[in-house]
């Protein structure tokens, strides 16, 4: 694509109605994994959604127009599953096994977005959703991803036209050279986890066609289901915090807030087999998971690494594979906690020959647009998330390995630290 087809985009979308998701398949893969077993097992709990902006000085809600906002909410509210949408799903069979049953799409067939709350705080956008779990779970990354492009068009079109271009240029000069480093690298094996924080539907679509036309096999997919059917590359995807936040805010106890957590596991190998036993220790503290997890856990074919120190986390997971008597050189860690070029390489390098390794890149892959506008403060990526924050009217609570990273009424938070025991959680620059 031409430096000109995204400066004539990006102006066009000043007067013209031009949605930035326009397909309810615009969405991370793990929505449709998570959204058949909370069908299956969950279904019709109410749950609470809600915008986090962990970066204060990004200034969202006066830089994206409520109004504006509003009004492709709206739109993606209209939005339905298409025929070919449904038969592309019907057909996933990765590891050889069609991953969704009947019963899910016929869910998906009459699937509409609930409907959203926003207003206006002290100057902040107060952005919520609630409703049933498995309806309002596939709001997350469609609100991410229309806030984070409303926002770089509004800053981009106080850019003069001339300047414009010259931003993309150099946007793409340094996507260049980070596949060139990628490439001296040939055993870093990655997937495009993007979607959430891109810089914009187009540009992430066009940053997705040259890791594919240039990285050969080291480019292994992508997590935006859209663009995968669109470009036939793999969906990537399996689970994210919110299965064991919610299962451990409704359990009944402590002991079984604890064991909630592996409950989630239990879950997903009954509806996945052994294809997507990918686990995600991080949401209480990855030291008291692997402390407490039962044997069963040395089966899964690995673990992905969300926050903390991702080379004490690897070791971690190393040394209680060893402390079981399995070899780590046959498991897998998907390291996917803000990374870059630098870090991918750093982390390969030192875990070369111990465990297999794969990288989730995310924003720094579809939206670093740092120092391409000199002056600009809000030509950057930022760090936003949209979590769950209530099930069934009780709170819902992330530790996280890194503390910035928590989410929940800080009474509650200091309360599962308690019953978790999570004592060895840093704290850490949340760049995105």
């Amino acid at each position: 694509m031409k430096n000109q087809d995204f400066v004539e985009s990006l102006r066009a979308s000043a007067t013209e109605f031009t949605p930035p998701v326009r397909s309810l398949m615009d969405v991370d893969f793990y929505k449709f994994t998570m959204g058949q077993l909370i069908l299956r097992h969950h279904g019709g709990m109410e749950v609470v959604f809600k915008l986090i902006v962990r970066d204060p000085t990004a200034s969202v809600g006066h830089i994206v127009s409520q109004t504006e906002l509003r009004k492709y909410l709206d739109y993606a509210m209209g939005l339905r599953f298409r025929k070919t949408d449904l038969y592309y799903l019907r057909g996933v069979d990765l590891y050889d096994k069609y991953m969704f049953k009947e019963e899910y799409l016929d869910f998906l067939r009459d699937f509409t977005l609930p409907p959203y709350q926003l207003r206006q705080v002290d100057g902040n956008i107060e952005l919520t959703f609630r409703g049933p779990w498995e309806r309002v779970s596939m709001w997350e990354t469609i609100a991410l991803a229309i806030i984070s492009e409303l926002y770089y068009r509004s800053v981009l079109a106080k850019i003069p036209k001339h300047e414009l271009e010259l931003v993309y240029v150099r946007a793409k000069d340094r996507i260049y050279t980070k596949l060139e480093t990628l490439r001296r690298h040939p055993h870093i094996r990655f997937a495009d986890f993007g979607q959430r924080r891109r810089h914009s539907f187009l540009w992430q679509e066009w940053v997705i066609g040259l890791c594919r036309d240039v990285m050969e096999e080291q480019f292994t997919g992508t997590s935006n289901a859209w663009m995968a059917f669109h470009h036939d590359l793999s969906p990537i995807g399996t689970n994210a915090h919110e299965l064991p936040m919610v299962l451990a805010a409704l359990a009944n106890s402590d002991e079984e807030k604890v064991a909630s957590q592996y409950t989630v596991l239990k879950e997903w190998e009954e509806m996945y087999g052994k294809a997507l036993r990918i686990m995600l220790p991080d949401t209480f503290s990855s030291e008291q998971f692997f402390a407490n997890a039962p044997e069963f856990v040395g089966e899964w074919r690995g673990m992905r690494q969300d926050s903390g120190d991702p080379f004490t986390r690897g070791h971690l997971y190393i040394n209680w594979l060893r402390k079981h008597g399995i070899d780590p050189r046959e498991k897998m860690l998907v390291f996917s906690d803000g990374l870059d070029v630098d870090q991918m390489v750093l982390l390969q390098e030192h875990f070369e020959g111990q465990i297999k390794t794969a990288f989730g890149w995310g924003t720094l892959l579809t939206n670093d647009f740092r120092n391409c506008h000199t002056g600009n403060q809000y030509l950057r990526p930022f760090s936003m998330v949209c979590k769950v924050v209530e099930a069934n009217g009780v709170p819902c609570v992330k530790l996280s390995d890194n503390i910035n990273k928590a989410t929940g009424p800080v009474g509650e938070v200091e309360r599962y630290k308690k019953i978790f025991g999570a004592t060895e959680r840093t704290s850490e620059v949340v760049l995105v």
